[in-house]
């Protein structure tokens, strides 16, 4: 046996890659912020009016049948006019949020708005007023004729535009999230995940309907009824959040919190009616939590007439979602060591 032994030399450990992790975070980053910022902006940028509920009356039936024809020749699919035989019908039917406005042909012409319902419409109805007013004055033309302006569902006068409930409608979601993002990292049992969902939703939902209400003056209904629809909602979020990622991960987590947040608030209705979203995402929209609740919020302060049952049956059927999911979370056998 030879004396000489042979010295392996151990292989230098390779170079990681210097370029490509800096040049894949910088395409993620790109990609995401993109597909987030398309989502955000496209629906509102492209939003166009089409197919709105607005009540027509008129102590003539020629008139109405006039002016619908020169709305429908001058702006096409813009507004679907219903017509009623009173004003009291018409008042009735923005009540119950059927249309959002009406135009009164009568000794004193006048257009009814609601701007509770949504201040873009109404300031579309205002602009409908003078375009009126103008199209009567050039016809007669013997003296000025002015459409007078009604407001059935006003604004409070603390926020007469209704910025605080537009403001307002990012925290109201993102409370639901980051209880479920602190529950499903924090919490192990099922019961304290229902615990923690509930009082969450109870405790956050009095302060901040407090804060819209009492202070800001954003909301101006049954304050009780508004903290039972924002608790509703953050309870039914964080419980879907964390069944989520409790059932499938990070992953899970993060596509309902896409759903919800990226998704849900650009076309919840919040600045813009949902017949001005295109290929019907406003109407999608209304069945995500956000978009129920905020429309829940607004029929409680602005509209105590209109029917609420199908909101507050999205809102349940999302907490019973939650729920399930959490209860299923159980079933699963926990990775082996």
């Amino acid at each position: 046996m030879s004396d000489i032994q042979e010295v392996i030399t151990p292989a230098a450990p390779a170079k990681p890659p210097y370029w490509k992790p800096v040049l894949l975070t910088a395409g993620m980053v790109t990609v995401i912020v993109s597909v987030i910022l398309t989502i955000f902006a496209w629906p509102v940028a492209t939003a166009t009016p089409k197919d709105i509920p607005i009540g027509i009356t008129s102590v003539d039936p020629s008139f109405s049948q006039q002016i619908e024809s020169q709305f429908q020749k001058n702006q096409p699919g813009t507004f679907k006019f219903v017509e009623y035989a009173t004003v009291n019908e018409a008042k009735a039917a923005i009540s119950h949020r059927e249309v959002y406005g009406a135009i009164v042909i009568a000794n004193t012409p006048q257009v009814l708005i609601a701007t509770g319902a949504s201040p873009a419409m109404a300031q579309l109805l205002n602009n409908m007023a003078v375009q009126l007013g103008d199209n009567y004055t050039q016809a007669f033309g013997l003296q000025a004729i002015r459409f007078g302006v009604e407001d059935i569902a006003p604004l409070s006068s603390k926020d007469p535009r209704g910025l605080g409930l537009s403001a307002g409608s990012l925290p109201l979601i993102i409370a639901g999230i980051v209880v479920g993002i602190l529950g499903s990292m924090r919490l192990r049992r099922r019961s304290q995940m229902f615990a923690t969902a509930g009082i969450s939703g109870v405790l956050a939902g009095a302060s901040m309907v407090a804060i819209l209400n009492f202070w800001l003056g954003s909301l101006s209904g049954n304050y009780f009824l508004e903290v039972a629809a924002v608790a509703l909602t953050i309870a039914a979020v964080s419980l879907t959040v964390m069944g989520a990622a409790k059932l499938a991960g990070r992953g899970g987590m993060l596509a309902v919190i896409g759903l919800f947040f990226i998704i849900g608030n650009p076309i919840s209705g919040v600045a813009l009616p949902t017949e001005l979203y295109p290929y019907g995402l406003g109407t999608f929209g209304q069945y995500l939590p956000l978009g129920a609740e905020v429309n829940l919020l607004r029929r409680i302060s602005f509209f105590p007439e209109a029917d609420t049952l199908m909101l507050w049956v999205i809102l349940v059927a999302w907490l019973a979602l939650g729920a399930l999911l959490v209860l299923l979370s159980g079933l699963r056998k926990p990775k082996q060591a």
